[in-house]
């Protein structure tokens, strides 16, 4: 009898975990991977970017810089939103600078597959909200931008 316990245990243990590493996102953003349905593309292409690391380059900077809500904010996804960011253990698939950073909270433009439902095009001022000129003085958006989606130039 034990040895069900144990076995039944380790099972529920195995499974808890799996679905901690993929927890369900709540609230108005959805991540990168509900994009890559229909913009399969441009997420491949973002891959490439250091975008794509943000979180990680946040992280080679020090524990330090981690804790600090003006730095994380620019490296993930919503920090402030209804269902944004809230830390690595709760929210890991929010880490990085993805398409909700630039293109505005992604459920209602998922569920309705509308492109009015999403900033198609974002402009250089959502850019500057963390592109400022005290992180980034030579930011030089239309150049910066036609490679936000990759090497391939196709920004927006």
């Amino acid at each position: 009898m034990n040895r069900l316990c144990i076995g039944i245990a380790a099972t529920a243990l195995t499974l808890s975990m799996a679905g901690a590493a993929n927890a369900e996102l709540f609230g108005d953003y959805v991540g990168y991977t509900a994009c890559v349905q229909c913009h399969a593309d441009k997420v491949e292409g973002w891959k490439t970017t250091p975008h794509a690391n943000a979180f990680d380059d946040l992280r080679k900077q020090g524990e330090e810089k981690q804790s600090v809500p003006g730095c994380v904010r620019c490296h993930v996804v919503g920090m402030d939103g209804d269902g944004g960011f809230m830390d690595m253990d709760l929210t890991p698939e929010l880490k990085d600078v993805q398409c909700e950073s630039c293109h505005g909270p992604g459920r209602m433009h998922v569920e309705s597959e509308d492109p009015a439902d999403i900033i198609g095009k974002p402009d250089e001022a959502s850019c500057r909200t963390c592109h400022t000129e005290g992180q980034d003085r030579n930011f030089d958006y239309t150049e910066k931008s036609r490679f936000v989606h990759g090497a391939s130039g196709q920004g927006e």
